[in-house]
């Protein structure tokens, strides 16, 4: 084999997943980062090319993370904006609640399935013992019959000898 070759990796049994594969991506748009710049005399708060590492650590989130999740990043920005910071988290709350709620629902869903089949399952039990029991009474009527017919026939009386 060349040394530029590559060799393939056997997969691993249980490899960890990716941050990404952890956490779903919220719903909804991103929020925009802000920043703010001095213009004259004013300062002016305008739509940023992105959040810096420090708003993004301070929502909890990793630049991984936030680029998976449509977040954008600016690397070259070293401000911490707490309005960038409350809007970032204010979004991933807002997403996690959604997902509380769609995971909720799903519970609920799958609960209600296995009530269905529970339900046909017993049903479908009943039936049977039913069928069973109606077996084993007719098995019962024939073996009635049955020792009825042997104790209704009579045994010949013996005759008498004379001796």
């Amino acid at each position: 084999m060349s040394s530029r070759q590559k060799k393939e990796k056997p997969e691993r049994k249980g490899a960890q997943r990716t941050v990404t594969e952890q956490l779903a991506r919220p719903s909804g748009k991103a929020p925009d980062a802000m920043v703010t710049s001095r213009h004259g005399q004013g300062v002016v708060t305008r739509e940023g090319r992105g959040f810096s590492l420090g708003e993004l650590t301070g929502a909890s989130l990793t630049p991984r993370l936030a680029s998976g999740w449509g977040v954008r990043f600016d690397p070259r920005r070293r401000s911490t904006l707490g309005g960038n910071v409350d809007s970032l988290k204010a979004w991933a709350a807002h997403a996690a609640t959604v997902r509380k709620e769609s995971h909720a629902k799903e519970l609920v869903e799958d609960v209600e399935k296995v009530e269905r089949a529970v339900k046909k399952g017993a049903a479908r039990a009943e039936k049977e013992a039913v069928k069973v029991e109606t077996e084993v009474k007719e098995e019962a009527r024939k073996a009635e019959k049955a020792v009825k017919r042997k104790v209704t026939k009579k045994a010949k009386p013996k005759k008498k000898t004379e001796s």
